[in-house]
C-alpha cells in the first residue's frame, strides 16, 4: 500500500509538472502570438511603405525626365532666338550701310537737280549760244534729276522703316532671351529638387525594405520566448487547476493605473487582445499579484522587458511594457512583492500589458482589476 501511495504521488507530481509545462508554454505562446502578429503587421506595413516609396521614386524619376526634356526644349528655343538675333544684327548692319549710301545718293541727286535749275535760270538771261545750249540741256535733264532724287528719298525712307522694324525685333528677342533664361533657371532648380527627392525616396524605400526584413526575422524567432519559458517551467510543477477560469479574488493588482485597452479589443484589424493594457505613472512599482514562481524575466528582442509568473491553480501571468525587472528566473515571489518598475519617463505614458491564462486559455482580467479599484479609460474599446 505504501508503495502504491508513493507511486500515486509520483504520478501526480509528473502530471502536475507536465501541466505546468503546458501552462507556461501556453502563456508564452500567447505573448509570442501577440508579438509575432505585431511583427508581421509591422512587416506588412513596411513592405507596403517600401512599395509606395518606390512608386513615388519612379514618379519623381519621370518628372525629372520631363524636366530634362523641357530644359532641352528651352535650350533649342534659346539657340533659335540667338540665331534670329544674329540675323537681325546682320540685317540692321546692311540697312544702316544702305541708309548711308541712299543718303549720299539723294544728296548728290538733289545737288545735281539744283545745279540744273540754277543753270537753266541763268541761261535764260544770257544771249550767247553756249549759255543757250546749257540751259536747254539743264531743262532736258531736270526731270531725270528729279526722278532720281525721289527714288533716293523713297529708298531711304524704306531703309529707315526697316531699321525701325529690326530694332523692334531686337527688343522682342531680348525679352524672349530674358523669359527663356528665367524659365531655364527655374527648371534647373526644380530638377535639382526632384533629383534630391527621388534619391531620398529611393533611400527611404531601401530602409523600409530593410526594416521589413528585420520584422520578418523577428517574427520567425519569437518562438524562442516560448522555448525559454518552457525550459524554466520544467523545474517547478504547479498545482493542478480546478474550477472556473476566473482570476482569484485575492489577487492584488500588479500596478496602479487605468485600463486603456480592454480584453478582446482589436487594433488595426488584428486578432482580439488576449489581455488588457494599464496606463500607469512614470516609474510606477509593479508587484506580484500572488505567490508564484518567475519562469521568464528580462528583455526579449525589441519587445522590451517581459515577465512570466506561474501561480497555483494552473494560472500564468504575462507582463510586458516594463521599464526594468528586479525579479529573476526561478525566484519564488510572494503576493505584493515588487518584481519590476515601469519606465521613468512619462513621454509617452507608460503602459503595462497584463495577460492571464489558465490551462492555456486566456482569462479576462478586467473584472479582477476593476475589483481592485482600477478604472477603465474612456478610450477603451472591446472587439
Amino acid at each position: 500500500m505504501a508503495r502504491d501511495a508513493k507511486r500515486v504521488r509520483a504520478l501526480v507530481a509528473c502530471a502536475a509538472g507536465a501541466l505546468s509545462l503546458l501552462l507556461t508554454s501556453a502563456a508564452a505562446d500567447a505573448q509570442t502570438a501577440r508579438t509575432a502578429t505585431q511583427a508581421e503587421r509591422d512587416r506588412r506595413a513596411e513592405t507596403q511603405r517600401a512599395e509606395r516609396l518606390r512608386r513615388e521614386a519612379t514618379a519623381a524619376r519621370r518628372e525629372v525626365q520631363a524636366l530634362d526634356a523641357r530644359l532641352v526644349e528651352s535650350g533649342r528655343r534659346r539657340t533659335e532666338a540667338e540665331a534670329a538675333a544674329t540675323a537681325a544684327e546682320l540685317r540692321l548692319t546692311e540697312l544702316r550701310t544702305q541708309i548711308v549710301a541712299s543718303t549720299a545718293d539723294r544728296s548728290q541727286a538733289q545737288n545735281a537737280f539744283e545745279r540744273a535749275l540754277i543753270g537753266a535760270a541763268f541761261a535764260s538771261r544770257r544771249a550767247d549760244p553756249r549759255a543757250v545750249r546749257n540751259g536747254i540741256a539743264a531743262r532736258a535733264l531736270a526731270p531725270s534729276f528729279a526722278q532720281r532724287e525721289r527714288e533716293s528719298a523713297q529708298t531711304l525712307a524704306q531703309a529707315r522703316q526697316l531699321e525701325s522694324s529690326v530694332l523692334e525685333e531686337q527688343r522682342v528677342l531680348a525679352d524672349a532671351y530674358a523669359a527663356i533664361d528665367s524659365e531655364r533657371a527655374e527648371l534647373v532648380t526644380l530638377t535639382a529638387r526632384r533629383r534630391a527627392a527621388q534619391a531620398q525616396l529611393a533611400n527611404d524605400a531601401a530602409a523600409a525594405d530593410r526594416r521589413a526584413r528585420t520584422f520578418a526575422a523577428e517574427a520567425r524567432n519569437l518562438r524562442e520566448l516560448t522555448q525559454r519559458a518552457s525550459a524554466s517551467s520544467r523545474r517547478t510543477p504547479s498545482t493542478p487547476s480546478s474550477g472556473p477560469s476566473v482570476v482569484p479574488a485575492a489577487w492584488l493588482a500588479p500596478a496602479d493605473g487605468s485600463i486603456t485597452r480592454a480584453f478582446g479589443a482589436r487594433i488595426d484589424g488584428a486578432s482580439p487582445s488576449q489581455g488588457v493594457v494599464l496606463r500607469t505613472r512614470a516609474g510606477a512599482q509593479v508587484v506580484s499579484p500572488a505567490a508564484g514562481e518567475i519562469t521568464y524575466a528580462g528583455a526579449f528582442r525589441s519587445y522590451g522587458q517581459v515577465l512570466i509568473i506561474n501561480f497555483d491553480g494552473g494560472y500564468a501571468l504575462v507582463l510586458t511594457g516594463l521599464g526594468s525587472v528586479t525579479a529573476r528566473v526561478g525566484d519564488t515571489v510572494r503576493a505584493g512583492q515588487p518584481i519590476a518598475e515601469m519606465a521613468a519617463s512619462d513621454t509617452p505614458a507608460p503602459e503595462l500589458y497584463v495577460e492571464v491564462r489558465r490551462d492555456g486559455r486566456a482569462v479576462d482580467p478586467g473584472r479582477w482589476l476593476n475589483g481592485r479599484g482600477l478604472t477603465a479609460a474612456s478610450s477603451v474599446r472591446a472587439g
